[in-house]
């Protein structure tokens, strides 16, 4: 009778053991289930807490953020003789966002000769507009410094949004000028971790192979053009970012850069721009090109891409801990 009990008692406990080995191993793939919601969700706050109190990668003081924001769309007013004699400018004012590519020549032009190191743009520059040719040259003058975006519309099959052909001949995702810009997010909508190579197979949902030619994001394009390449992880795995703080890179107006008394006065005539490392993206509200992540529910894209550069040349990933530690 006693050995039937403790008999039972073990069967009881067996059972017990499996249903919650069983719940907290599906928390993470089924974050909607009841019940396994609440678990992950208490796990993903904590991991988000500590991300917001704790220690923060180092902010690079050579990163910098020139961003398309509400005053360089619109314009202040200038002078007509500001405007004369100044090409960027008169772009800019004969027609709205966005505004010939030769704009993004005569930039790129000025921040190299100013001493620039690279220059990132978070945009893809598709499909044709005026101004190609230019936009073109400049990137062929430059392309050992000079990083431009592509995308995948989850949303169409992850169809590939490129480049335009004008800019960049095809393939373009096999030029080390273009990498794909998208960050993937959890179940929860937050992105908490950098994947800095993919493939057709990953994006389809199918595991990787090793026979596939992988995608390289924007940021693994610009460390290999900043000498880490060998930091790049190459696994085709999301990477836990530890983050910067969340002011590390504040937004400087796009405009102020083609405004000669701006560029003496706030970038001292270029000088400001020597050995930096520029991310051209946008930062107006209108454009919503903002990010959640666990510290900020407002991450700008282009800031995000400059974290994981960050974190990729100081090594800063983070570990999840093991299942038998989680049990």
């Amino acid at each position: 009778m006693h050995w039937l009990a403790r008999h039972r008692i073990a069967t009881i406990a067996a059972i017990c053991a499996l249903c919650t080995g069983v719940i907290l191993f599906s928390a993470p793939m089924f974050p909607h289930l009841p019940f396994a919601s609440g678990i992950w969700t208490a796990e993903r706050g904590f991991e988000d807490f500590l991300q917001r109190e704790g220690r923060k990668t180092k902010t690079w003081s050579d990163f910098v953020f020139l961003g398309i924001d509400q005053s360089t769309m619109q314009l202040p007013p200038f002078l007509p003789e500001e405007i004369a004699g100044n090409r960027a400018l008169q772009l800019m004012t004969a027609r709205p966002f966005p505004w010939s590519r030769e704009v993004w020549a005569i930039l790129l032009d000025k921040l190299f000769a100013s001493g620039a190191r690279l220059v990132i743009f978070d945009i893809v520059f598709s499909p044709p507009n005026e101004g190609d040719a230019a936009f073109h040259d400049a990137l062929q003058r430059h392309r050992d410094r000079v990083v431009l975006g592509a995308n995948f519309d989850m949303a169409n099959g992850a169809q590939t949004i490129l480049p335009d052909d004008a800019l960049i001949p095809p393939p373009q995702m096999q030029d080390d000028r273009v990498g794909y810009v998208i960050f993937f997010r959890e179940a929860d909508g937050v992105v908490r971790a950098a994947r800095y190579t993919t493939s057709d197979r990953q994006l389809a949902g199918l595991p990787p192979h090793p026979s596939e030619q992988a995608y390289e994001s924007v940021a693994a394009r610009a460390l290999e053009k900043l000498g880490h390449g060998a930091d790049v992880p190459r696994d085709q795995r999301p990477h836990l970012i530890r983050f910067t703080a969340v002011n590390a890179y504040p937004p400087r107006p796009l405009w102020e850069v083609f405004d000669p008394k701006l560029w003496q006065a706030n970038y001292a005539g270029g000088a400001f721009f020597n050995g930096k490392i520029v991310m051209i993206g946008a930062s107006s509200q209108i454009a919503h090109d903002f990010v959640a992540t666990p510290v900020s529910p407002d991450t700008p894209g282009p800031v995000l891409h400059l974290q994981s550069i960050a974190a990729a040349i100081d090594h800063e990933f983070l570990r999840n801990t093991s299942d038998m530690a989680d049990l």
